[in-house]
């Protein structure tokens, strides 16, 4: 008798952890505590949305910065429990290394089980994404794998223009998805970019957040001058989120305002992690990475005066490129429309709002 696999039946299991030396720095319960402590800024408020006692949180947190061999966390005299907490630069940086590394993980897992279940996967399709659409992609390729199992998915996520610039240099892709039009115009004037190919994916907005415990008069972007706003995190000027957000800046006439109070950073996650640690009021981020951002909330969302589209395109010097179309087909498809949607995406054209 044949065994059968169902897709959506069998789901894989993993648990990750971290470790320095052989110490133990991060694993599932201690990436929960720390966003606890981000959220909160306090150890023992942490351990009771854990369910878990002050002392042993306490413990953790010990554990996690003699692992790591600088603070994780740093605390504040004071009070019955030893004053306030907050996540160190290094404490930021190290979990949403592991919210990375988990995320990329367990999207291999989901889709390595039905290739292995059908002793398959000698087929493979190399994309090169901007890190914006990980989460979905990563759902994304879950549900093309139930479909095509024989086909296996290997993904390089990293800044648009910087995926385009190691693409122009060689770099094997089959299939480019972006977050900005201007590194797709370079691939195809140097002749990289199948021209039949390229499609607007999804679309995204804006969103304005501040961590979770915040009060901050801000309604709309005219408010983001106020007073209150004391730092605000910004993308880098040369990503594609940087540059969206400058342009909304500037239609509102804010820039000279408020670039002398911006932390910048390299991403839409490390401006979430900045709001989160407590190191700038307020933050600008792609709505769709705002939509489920822990210890943070959406303070509005807008568009900028270009839209942001996502936009996939088949390259020329791809060894799959028929794989490419039948996957950037399936990108396009109703049922993936409604997963960016789920996402925090916009579907293709849609009217400007705010």
């Amino acid at each position: 008798m044949k065994a059968t696999f169902v897709p959506g039946d069998w789901e894989v299991g993993i648990r990750i952890w971290v470790e320095r030396a052989g110490k133990a720095i991060l694993g599932k319960g201690r990436a929960e505590l720390l966003e606890g402590i981000a959220a909160t800024r306090s150890i023992s408020a942490a351990a009771r949305r854990m369910g878990m006692s002050y002392r042993q949180a306490w413990l953790l947190v010990q554990g996690m910065n003699e692992g790591a061999g600088e603070p994780l966390v740093r605390t504040a005299t004071g009070g019955r429990h030893g004053g306030g907490a907050e996540l160190t630069l290094l404490g930021t940086w190290a979990l949403s290394l592991f919210r990375g590394l988990d995320e990329e993980l367990r999207q291999e897992a989901r889709t390595a089980l039905p290739r292995v279940a059908h002793g398959t996967g000698n087929e493979s399709v190399h994309v090169a994404a901007a890190v914006s659409t990980e989460a979905v992609l990563g759902e994304l390729l879950a549900d093309f794998a139930e479909q095509r199992p024989d086909v296996r998915v290997r993904v390089v996520y990293g800044a648009s223009d910087e995926l385009a610039e190691q693409l122009l240099h060689g770099a094997p892709a089959d299939l480019f998805i972006t977050a900005a039009t201007d590194p797709l115009e370079r691939l195809r004037e140097a002749g990289v970019v199948d021209t039949a190919s390229p499609a607007v994916l999804a679309e995204n907005t804006l969103a304005a957040i501040t961590g979770a415990g915040q009060r901050v008069p801000v309604r709309h972007g005219a408010e983001l001058a106020c007073p209150e706003v004391m730092r605000i995190a910004l993308p880098a000027a040369t990503t594609p989120l940087g540059r969206y957000t400058r342009e909304y800046l500037d239609e509102l006439g804010l820039a000279p305002a408020l670039l002398p109070r911006a932390v910048e950073v390299d991403s839409s996650r490390a401006v979430l992690a900045t709001v989160r640690a407590g190191h700038a009021t307020v933050g600008l981020v792609y709505g769709s990475d705002a939509t489920a951002a822990l210890g943070c909330r959406v303070l509005f969302r807008a568009r900028p005066p270009r839209p942001i589209q996502f936009t996939g395109a088949v390259l020329q010097l791809g060894h799959q490129p028929a794989l490419a179309r039948t996957l950037l087909a399936f990108l396009r498809s109703p049922s993936a429309g409604a997963r960016y949607r789920r996402c925090g995406f916009l579907p293709v054209g849609s009217k400007r709002t705010g």
